[in-house]
């Protein structure tokens, strides 16, 4: 878990050191451990590392900082590297990593959990390794099988690899694009980095600073981002996940998939119940047994749901000790999760940590907090999720394992059984469909006709609508959104769960979450984003994933003896609560005070009532007064309303630090 980024020309200018330097201090919240560089002259192969100012002593003393020499005038390539140190941590695991042969060098944000079955092949075939570093095994692997080492790796990765051999820069990203790299190209070069905001430090880039309207649009309309890997700004993109691409002049059009989740499905004449329960439960075992490296603490978030319960139970079975697990309490009992979790606690002998849900002083840091967002975001309690990663570090933890990914790959949300119903019905599974009415609470077969009929209209209708509308005049990009139609679910239970899983959804959580728990930081583990899991999630009947009227039924059956009745076969789901209308009213004079001072000209503000509590509205405002007006003026007056508290107590995230430079 790091922060990377990067320069390459093309139009025979150097890279400037200055710009590394900017770009890593706005990402020094992702690594604070260690900094480092590399310049590279493509023609003749020259190269020089460097340290940064916050790299360790052993560093300092074997690496002249970047700038503070004579660097290559002639450099035409730039690495950067923000490390927080997981495996190995030693000096020996500083970044640019070089490969034994000097042929290759990396920077590399994520871990390859795999690596040591990787390095113990590699070994066989002759290859000696330094280190004790996922990070050698990465290079190793390049080295021994070049860029089909990418489909070997099991794990999450952003990575800039230089091969001084080919001469090529080449970038990639695990299957899911759980670890961000973002990308622009401006005038003869491209820059690469872990955040927006490094981009955004880098003179020629901020300069064309514009809103993707497009992507403004859909989040405003439909509280949709991160949609074909774009962003809320114009030219700077996400590289798509599960590829590799070399950056030339042509870059990204030469990107080449290495992954891709599984298109057909299995019937249930190909695989019967009993094995499909025992293949996921074997798999998930064995996902999280490989997620447990580390060698620092680990801990995990336990809420008493399905899927973290699910993580929490293979791992006491994995480990030899008791797991330290985080279960958060809220104060008021309809939001309450915390006597579920305490079974699960009890039944496997956790290291049982209770939480209290903390006084989220939201506007106390809202400056740093917009300003690590980098982008509108869909609810306040990101915040309050953040305090409680801060407090988990605080009690020694550096790793935690959660449940993220099981509704989205599992079929564990409302309109996946809405969807799952319909496709019983187009299919003729009248049985299946039943079965599922019947198992509804209540038995409420009429209640569960109507949501997958309404979907079965508008599927049908979906050809004809567009000629019924009148429209109004638009501006161009929005026509043009409205004939692909709204981002929001439709379609075939099987198509959504897919569109969920690589453009509406994860991408999505994934980035809102990778900003928050790296602001900490604190690295998070998804068990069920194990491409093993998804890929035979993906391969199974649906309706094993919807069956008697229960999502994630075949979850179910895989752990029925592993988790109490009362956590199995629970249906409330509450995720997490957070009190948006109380939030609203407590935060009345400072939300007057935005829509007053903020000047947006993609909203009318001269009437905020009309926008409610509606929070994507509100974040698109403070986004737009941050990043594209510059009012630092502003937020210093909402954060001297709120009282300026201490958000965090003990414990202050790193980005409250690395996000000050803003407020100076």
């Amino acid at each position: 878990m790091c922060g990377i980024l990067g320069i390459h020309r093309f139009d025979g200018r150097p890279v400037r050191p200055a710009d590394l330097r900017a770009m890593s201090q706005v990402c020094a919240h992702r690594g604070p451990d260690d900094e480092g560089y590399v310049l590279v002259h493509r023609a003749s192969g020259a190269f020089r590392a460097y340290a940064g100012a916050d790299s360790p002593p052993e560093i300092r003393a074997e690496l002249p900082l970047l700038g503070h020499e004579a660097d290559p005038a002639a450099a035409d390539v730039g690495l950067g590297h923000r490390r927080f140190s997981i495996i190995d941590l030693s000096p020996a695991g500083h970044q640019p990593f070089f490969s034994t042969d000097g042929r290759s060098c990396v920077v590399f944000n994520g871990e390859i959990y795999n690596y040591l079955e990787l390095r113990e092949e590699l070994e066989r075939a002759g290859r000696r390794f330094r280190t004790h570093s996922d990070t050698e095994v990465l290079l190793e692997a390049y080295a021994h099988w070049g860029t089909d080492a990418f489909a070997r790796l099991n794990g999450f990765w952003a990575l800039a690899l230089y091969d001084f051999a080919e001469r090529r820069l080449l970038l990639s990203r695990d299957r899911f694009g759980k670890r961000p790299l973002f990308w622009t190209q401006v005038g003869g070069a491209v820059y690469f980095a872990s955040e927006i905001k490094a981009l955004l430090r880098v003179p020629e880039v901020s300069d064309r600073r514009a809103v993707d309207e497009a992507a403004a649009y859909r989040w405003l309309a439909y509280g949709r981002k991160d949609l074909d890997d774009s962003t809320l700004y114009a030219g700077i993109r996400s590289l798509p996940a599960g590829t590799w691409c070399r950056v030339d002049e042509g870059f990204p059009a030469g990107a080449q998939r290495f992954w891709a989740p599984p298109t057909e499905r299995l019937t249930e004449r190909d695989i019967g119940v009993d094995e499909a329960a025992a293949r996921l439960r074997e798999t998930l075992t064995e996902s999280v047994r490989l997620r447990l490296r580390a060698d620092v603490p680990v801990g995990a978030e336990l809420s008493g749901g399905m899927d973290s319960s699910t993580v929490v139970a293979l791992a006491s079975l994995v480990l030899d000790r008791p797991l330290t697990t985080f279960t958060v309490r809220f104060p008021e009992a309809e939001w309450n999760e915390e006597g579920y979790a305490r079974a699960i606690g009890e039944r496997y002998r956790t290291d049982y940590r209770v939480l209290d849900s903390p006084a989220d002083r939201f506007w106390d840091d809202i400056l740093a907090f917009t300003y690590l967002q980098e982008e509108p975001y869909h609810s306040p309690n990101l915040h309050t999720n953040q305090l409680i990663w801060a407090r988990m570090r605080e009690l020694g933890i550096k790793v935690s394992l959660n449940g993220a990914a099981g509704d989205e790959i599992l079929a564990g949300y409302g309109h996946h059984f809405d969807l799952a119903q319909a496709e019983n019905l187009l299919h003729g599974r009248l049985g299946a469909w039943a079965a599922n009415a019947r198992g509804r609470v209540g038995g409420g077969a009429v209640g569960a006709m109507a949501g997958p009929l309404r979907k079965l209209a508008r599927a049908a209708m979906q050809p004809v609508l567009p000629s019924m509308i009148a429209r109004r005049q638009r501006p161009t990009w929005v026509r043009a959104l409205e004939t692909r139609g709204n981002p929001v679910e439709s379609g075939t239970l099987s198509g959504v769960l897919l569109s969920d899983l690589t453009n509406t959804l994860i991408p999505y959580w994934l980035r809102s979450g990778d900003r928050g728990y790296m602001g900490v930081p604190l690295e998070v583990r998804a068990p069920f984003l194990d491409f093993r899991v998804s890929d035979l999630a993906f391969r199974l009947p649906t309706t094993y994933l919807v069956r008697d009227g229960w999502q994630k039924w075949i979850l179910r059956k895989a752990m029925a003896d592993l988790l109490p009745e009362e956590v199995l076969w629970r249906r409330q789901k509450l995720g997490f609560p957070f009190p948006v209308e109380r939030f609203f009213q407590e935060s009345a004079p400072i939300v007057e005070t935005i829509w007053r001072e903020a000047r947006n000209p993609y909203l009318d503000l001269s009437r905020p009532e009309r926008f409610g509590h509606d929070w994507k509205v509100l974040s698109f405002v403070l986004w737009y007064e941050l990043f594209f007006n510059d009012n630092v003026d502003l937020f210093r007056r909402l954060e001297t309303m709120a009282g300026k508290g201490s958000a965090a107590g003990g414990f202050q995230p790193a980005y409250l630090t690395s996000c000050g430079m803003l407020a100076g």
